[in-house]
């Protein structure tokens, strides 16, 4: 079986150009044995350089969240402690997130197996999901320090210089259900 580096050193560099983003690539990598984990986690964003309703906060984590493959029957997004309008002065609030996604098992836990998993390349960027604007890069370098280091993701390439006027951008990979 074929780890993430190798898979990252093995060809990543020919498919994701330094110049540019790839959209959506799959690494030729056969499905693996998983289960499903659960994830429940309060992501506590600070001092954001602009304010955001609790709506604009739910769409943004239920997109990045269904890039990376979570079912959307598992997920649930509570965003609080923030504005009831974009002109108010709440500037640091918080994300509860539940979801599940998949582990891959190896050895003796193969038994146990509920699912098959594929490793799988997914850029975010604005309008990857749709409601990840151009001036959502401060948001998206901390949901990267906070919610993304404690998911099974591994962060492949990221800009996130946001005075570069709304080029930022992260691929990642990810294992997500085969057939996803």
């Amino acid at each position: 079986m074929r780890g993430w580096r190798g898979i990252l050193l093995g060809g990543l560099l020919a498919v994701v150009p330094m110049c540019g983003w790839a959209s959506s690539v799959q690494p030729d990598v056969a499905a693996q044995p998983a289960i499903w984990r659960t994830y429940d986690l309060v992501v506590d964003l600070d001092q954001l350089s602009r304010t955001y309703t609790c709506d604009q906060l739910w769409y943004v984590f239920h997109g990045i969240l269904l890039r990376l493959g979570v079912p959307i029957a598992s997920l649930n997004v509570l965003p609080y402690r923030c504005s009831r309008t974009p002109s108010g002065d709440l500037r640091s609030p918080r994300v509860q997130v539940s979801f599940r996604m998949p582990a891959v098992v190896h050895g003796a836990a193969v038994k146990w197996a509920q699912l098959s998993a594929v490793d799988r390349l997914i850029v975010i960027r604005p309008g990857e999901p749709k409601r990840l604007k151009p001036t959502d890069c401060r948001l998206l370098r901390q949901i990267r320090e906070t919610l993304l280091a404690s998911l099974p993701v591994h962060v492949v390439r990221g800009e996130l210089h946001c005075a570069s006027g709304g080029r930022f951008g992260l691929t990642v990979r990810a294992w997500v259900a085969s057939g996803t």
